[in-house]
């Protein structure tokens, strides 16, 4: 897996066309002859507002054994997909851009499948713009709005949502065409998030294409991906609007001159504003900035960050445990779930493990930002994605599979091919807890396989790991490179200018001699 731009077009090119084409057709037809017409919007209200994947398709066993084979097969497409991107031909980004448009608009008809969180979102939506409410608030939660929509929702009805103001503002844009219809207005917010992985996938690609990277494989590794066309116009995640601003910060951030600064600045608060995951990388951009400041804006972070922990362990406004949605959840999706479910910690325990969690995952941002290589702007990228990557592979407790989000496009652009692999494994693998949560009955009585759900965990995260060492391993040839012998994909950047008291005393001292 590369994402090197080609050197130029292969004699081949009418070939490697084909088979991109071919790999578009088998994904797209898969999601929607294979996931959407089967779980479709055209349900009962009361199944799409309640129900999971399982609860639709109830054969138990061989539906869950389809579904398993039907990802298998959008995989198969989406690979088939990334080595014609990488391989190079005519038109190359606009036809990617077009596979996931193609795509995006495959998944629509389908119901959220596996999260309830867009029927949450569709009631949040209008609760702030028609009802002035704030949906973030106990004040503003679905059981205490009446409205058509609010009067729909089934899962967490007396919960607030976490998300930020912006986030709730653009959900608002298709307000005006949705009327008051259940479905209409979860449709609407399935286009929103369908539109932003498209949005995403662009920004990453203009990104990559400045830092010398190929924008088409960039493009199609995010927005081609299987999980996240699931999640997005699938399930209506809106996870996708906070990842677009973070790639346009990053994209701004590593142009020269303050006014870019500003303008990575600007959107990097509007991607706070939408959701506050990627708030982990601003220590990394301020280190990039000011590489003799570096050691200082670890410690700074670190110590921030600590102090929030401490705020969250007290309990101290506004940071109070229970109000801060899954932040302080420990998910069974994870490892950090598989833990609390061996040593049943209890609602204590969870807290001390959300606290312990974070702590790890501070230790790991002052690292990166004390010791990784910033010279260039792909290793800003990479710093990110390693930041971003490992917070959610090791020490966030409330992972969930869509927010891969926050991780694939900074992997992308980095173009590590070690990264590239852990991203592109990881959201293969992240469908097999997502699936057992899904079937756990089923299996537990079919195949005798008690708490399905941790094991497929450990599959899941093993599997990562794997197949993260075994791509890193693998030349352009398909044979295992020597360790000595591998290198980046990608041209070589000339480290930026230092302008230190050291370098200018060298040089006035070459200038007059």
């Amino acid at each position: 897996m590369a994402n090197a731009r080609p050197a130029a077009e292969p004699a081949d090119a009418g070939w490697t066309a084909a088979v991109f084409a071919g790999g578009v057709t088998l994904l797209a037809a898969v999601l929607f002859f294979g996931i959407a017409t089967r779980v479709s919007l055209a349900n009962d209200i009361d199944v799409v507002a309640r129900a999971g994947i399982s609860r639709v398709l109830r054969g138990g066993i061989p539906d869950l054994v389809d579904t398993f084979v039907l990802i298998v097969l959008m995989f198969v497409g989406y690979a088939a997909a990334l080595w014609a991107l990488a391989q190079g031909f005519r038109r190359a980004l606009p036809a990617t851009l077009g596979g996931i448009v193609l795509c995006s608009l495959a998944m629509l008809p389908a119901m959220p499948l596996t999260s309830p969180d867009a029927v949450h979102l569709a009631a949040d939506v209008r609760t702030f713009w028609l009802h002035g409410k704030w949906p973030a608030d106990f004040g503003g939660t679905p059981d205490k709005v009446d409205d058509p929509v609010a009067n729909e929702v089934r899962v967490y009805r007396d919960s607030p949502s976490g998300y930020g103001p912006l986030a709730y503002i653009i959900g608002g844009a298709p307000l005006p065409f949705v009327g008051d219809g259940f479905r209409a207005n979860l449709l609407g917010q399935k286009v929103v998030a369908g539109a932003f992985l498209l949005a995403t996938a662009v920004a990453a690609a203009l990104v990559a294409r400045r830092l010398g990277g190929n924008p088409a494989f960039t493009a199609g590794f995010i927005g081609l991906n299987p999980m996240m066309l699931w999640q997005y116009p699938g399930d209506g995640h809106n996870d996708t609007l906070m990842a677009f601003f973070g790639v346009v910060a990053l994209g701004l951030a590593v142009e020269p001159g303050w006014r870019s600064r500003a303008g990575a600045i600007a959107a990097g608060v509007a991607s706070v504003l939408c959701k506050y995951a990627l708030l982990l990388a601003a220590p990394l951009v301020v280190a990039y900035w000011f590489p003799r400041w570096r050691r200082a804006v670890a410690g700074v972070a670190a110590g921030l960050g600590l102090l929030l922990l401490a705020a969250y362990a007290f309990d101290f406004a506004p940071v109070r445990n229970g109000t801060l949605g899954p932040a302080t959840a420990v998910a069974p999706s994870n490892p950090w779930g598989v833990v609390a479910g061996l040593f049943s910690l209890g609602a204590r325990g969870n807290d001390r493990l959300v606290f312990f969690s974070y702590v790890i995952a501070l230790a790991i941002l002052a690292a990166v930002a004390a010791r990784h290589p910033l010279q260039t702007g792909r290793d800003l990228a990479r710093a990110v994605a390693l930041v971003m990557g490992l917070f959610l592979f090791a020490a966030s407790p409330g992972f969930l599979p869509w927010y891969l989000i926050w991780f694939l496009p900074f992997a992308a652009i980095g173009a590590s091919r070690w990264q590239l692999w852990w991203a592109g494994s990881w959201s293969a693998a992240a469908f097999l807890p997502v699936l057992a949560l899904n079937w756990q009955i089923s299996i537990n009585r079919a195949w005798n396989i008690p708490e399905p759900v941790r094991w497929s965990v450990v599959l899941a995260w093993t599997l990562t790991l794997v197949a993260t060492w075994l791509g890193a391993q693998i030349g352009a040839g398909g044979a295992p490179r020597p360790i000595a012998a591998r290198r980046s994909t990608g041209p070589r950047f000339a480290p930026r200018k230092r302008t230190d008291r050291s370098a200018r005393r060298r040089t006035a001292q070459t200038s007059s001699r």
